[in-house]
């Protein structure tokens, strides 16, 4: 909390940039080390399988479901039909 919700939040923030630099600086860091570990590629590859299970219509995947699937409104507004 003092980081961020006391007058310390602005130090703080001044503090990280000094000694950790800026953040594009610290995303670059993140990035790059991230594509050195072969991580990036993983990530792109999870991020692309979550994709896949989704289309316009919904979820792909048979394990599953849509929010209005199991939405009490939805089914009582079923119900009444």
């Amino acid at each position: 909390w003092d980081s961020i919700g006391t007058e310390f939040g602005a130090r703080h923030e001044l503090y990280e940039i000094n000694y950790s630099g800026s953040t594009e600086e610290i995303r670059r860091y993140a990035l790059f080390g991230a594509m050195a570990s072969g991580a990036a590629e993983r990530m792109k590859g999870f991020a692309e399988q979550c994709m896949a299970e989704y289309d316009l219509d919904g979820w792909t995947a048979p394990d599953l479901i849509d929010p209005g699937e199991v939405s009490y409104h939805a089914q009582t507004r079923r119900s009444r039909s």
